[in-house]
């Protein structure tokens, strides 16, 4: 597994999450609900606050962001994502087993959605998450 840490992200950061998201998401999002530049931007920093987010750098370089919400009853992986450089080195797995035992330790449970054609399904599924439900686009899962 590849070393990595996480920095907590400011307003800065704001164009490198959005532009990592867009080269490492566009595709699936695209394909469930079609792509406009202006309303994904505009949606996105709708959907999501900056401070949530936690920048995934690899050897001194970002590489991708991190959102989690925590309710009463879960911690919910909102977003995770890499640039494709980055991706297949094992950091998405670790992280994942990061959040599912800090929502152990409170006695949540991990979440997470996923849209259909995105191959990350199948770490999901390898990491023990199971299909609670589903609609046209987008699996939601939860850790088991």
């Amino acid at each position: 597994m590849t070393a990595f840490s996480l920095l907590a992200a400011s307003e800065h950061d704001k164009d490198f999450i959005f532009e990592a998201f867009k080269v490492s998401m566009r595709e699936y999002v695209e394909w469930a609900w079609g792509w406009n530049e202006e309303l994904q931007r505009n949606g996105f920093w709708t959907n999501f606050s900056v401070e949530k987010f936690k920048i995934i750098c690899i050897s001194g370089q970002s590489a991708g962001a991190l959102y989690v919400e925590e309710s009463d009853q879960h911690h919910w992986v909102r977003t995770i994502f890499l640039r494709p450089e980055f991706q297949g080195l094992g950091v998405g797995s670790e992280l994942l087993a990061q959040e599912a035992n800090r929502a152990k330790s409170v006695s949540k449970n991990l979440v997470l959605k996923v849209i259909k054609i995105n191959p990350a399904k199948r770490l999901y599924d390898r990491l023990g998450f199971k299909v609670v439900k589903e609609d046209d686009a987008t699996y939601h899962m939860q850790l088991v």
